[in-house]
């Protein structure tokens, strides 16, 4: 998950209560499916930021508008 928040100069909400939380559900569709969360970093948060910012350019947006204030956290959601 991408907490971009629109490109806002502040992370989500949702991003502080997720890491907080450690755990959560995702639905999808009819099922839901219990995750953990980690918070991506360094080297490989970069690497998968730069591919969803290649496959969808308005994340490069997200990233222009908030260099030097603050870095886009990127969140590993695993099925438990």
């Amino acid at each position: 998950m991408f907490a971009t928040k629109g490109g806002a100069p502040t992370d989500a909400d949702w991003y502080y209560n997720l890491t907080a939380a450690g755990d959560g559900s995702v639905e999808r569709e009819t099922e839901t499916h219990k995750v953990t969360v980690r918070d991506v970093n360094g080297a490989e948060r970069d690497r998968i930021y730069a591919e969803q910012a290649r496959r969808y350019p308005g994340f490069a947006e997200y990233a222009r508008q908030t260099a030097g204030v603050r870095t886009i956290p990127v969140l590993e959601l695993r099925r438990t």
